[in-house]
């Protein structure tokens, strides 16, 4: 499964405070979805459930997404 770009998560997505496919808050439920490298920086991305099939919604600093 791809990862959504990187560039393209919210600061909370990219501080594994909201789901990176659904951008729903993390629960405790929430998993490691993959780790990614960006601008020499490791990165965990999580989803919020285990069986999150929400779409890779990444809002923008505006609040579309």
């Amino acid at each position: 499964m791809a990862h959504p770009p990187l560039t393209r998560l919210t600061p909370r997505q990219q501080m594994a405070i909201d789901c990176v496919r659904c951008a729903r808050r993390l629960g405790m439920d929430g998993r490691v979805l993959g780790e990614v490298h960006h601008l020499g920086r490791l990165f965990r991305l999580w989803v919020c459930a285990p069986d999150c099939a929400g779409p890779h919604r990444t809002p923008h600093a505006d609040g579309t997404t």
